[in-house]
C-alpha cells in the first residue's frame, strides 16, 4: 500500500469510528479529572464560587450582608473568573505516527488523537476557546469537540491564532525540535514501547516510512546502547527546546494506560 493510500485508509477509518472515539476521548477525560470545573479562582463573571472573610482593602460593599449576619465574621461573596482563554491544539502528523510495534497496541497516531481530542473535551467543558491549530477558528460548546474531530479528518486551513497557547502531540522524532507558541502549553512526545526499549536482536531489516533507506543490522543488539544513547539525546532536545519556547514537557507510551499523561496534561494546563 503507497503513503497516500494508506492515508486515505487511515481517513477513512477515522470517519468510520468517529463516534466511537468521541465517545472513549470523553470517557477518558472523566477518568483523568473527574469532576474538572472551570477555572476554580477568583475574578470577573456572574457564577458565584465561594464567600471568604472580609480583609483590609475589600470594598466594604462587596461584604454579603445577609450571610455575615448568620455569624460573627463579615464574609465576602467571590464569583468565578470567565474569561475565555483560547488553546490550539496540534497533532504533528507525518508517516511515522503510523507505527505499532504489537497488534494489540495501539498505533502512535491513534493514541494522539485520542489524547488530543480528550483533551480538547476537558477544555471546553472549562469554558475554553478551542481550535485545532491552522485548520479551525476556535470554538465553544460541545459540538466544538466533534467538530474538532471532522477537521482532524478532512483537512482545511484557518488563520492561525498567533495568541492561543498550544497544546502539541506527535513522536517529534525530527532533528532540533522548535516550538515557537506563546508559554503556557504543552508538548506530548508519544513513542511506542518498541521505539523505547529496543527490543530486537539477531539480524534486523529496519524498514522506514515513505522514501526512507531500510537499513539491515546483522546483530541488532550490538547497537542498542547506541540507539538508547541516541533516544535520551532526543528526548533531552525535546525537553530543552519545550521549556525556551515556556511549555511543560510530556512523554507518554503507548503500553501505558493514557488517563497518566492526560491527567499530568490537565495539571500542567491549570493555570492556562
Amino acid at each position: 500500500m503507497t503513503t497516500a493510500n494508506a492515508a486515505a485508509h487511515d481517513a477513512a477509518a477515522l470517519a468510520a469510528g468517529l463516534p466511537r472515539l468521541l465517545l472513549a476521548a470523553e470517557r477518558l477525560a472523566h477518568v483523568a479529572a473527574p469532576g474538572a470545573h472551570g477555572r476554580r479562582r477568583a475574578g470577573p463573571g456572574e457564577s458565584f464560587w465561594q464567600f471568604r472573610d472580609f480583609r483590609d482593602g475589600d470594598d466594604s460593599r462587596r461584604i454579603d450582608w445577609r450571610r455575615s449576619a448568620s455569624g460573627d465574621r463579615f464574609l465576602v461573596r467571590e464569583r468565578e473568573w470567565e474569561a475565555q482563554a483560547s488553546v490550539a491544539v496540534r497533532l504533528h502528523d507525518n508517516p511515522g505516527l503510523n507505527f505499532r510495534s504489537q497488534p494489540n497496541l495501539p498505533s502512535k497516531r491513534e493514541r494522539a488523537i485520542l489524547l488530543l481530542l480528550a483533551v480538547t473535551s476537558l477544555l471546553l467543558d472549562a469554558g475554553e476557546r478551542v481550535a485545532l491549530a491552522g485548520v479551525t477558528p476556535p470554538m465553544t460548546g460541545r459540538l466544538a469537540l466533534r467538530r474538532i474531530a471532522e477537521a482532524l479528518i478532512t483537512g482545511g486551513a484557518a488563520r492561525p491564532d498567533p495568541k492561543a497557547r498550544q497544546i502539541a502531540f506527535g513522536d517529534f522524532l525530527t532533528p532540533e525540535p522548535v516550538f515557537a507558541a506563546p508559554p503556557g502549553g504543552a508538548v506530548v512526545q508519544i513513542l511506542d514501547p518498541a521505539e523505547c526499549d529496543f527490543p530486537y536482536a539477531g539480524r534486523v531489516l529496519f524498514t522506514g516510512y515513505a522514501a526512507e533507506t531500510p537499513i539491515e543490522a546483522p546483530r541488532a543488539e550490538s547497537v542498542a546502547a547506541a540507539y538508547r544513547d541516541r533516544l535520551a539525546a532526543q528526548k533531552a532536545a525535546i525537553a530543552a527546546a519545550a521549556q525556551r519556547a515556556g511549555q511543560t514537557p510530556l512523554f507518554h507510551r503507548t503500553d501505558v494506560s493514557p488517563a497518566t499523561v492526560l491527567a499530568a496534561l490537565h495539571q500542567a494546563l491549570a493555570g492556562v
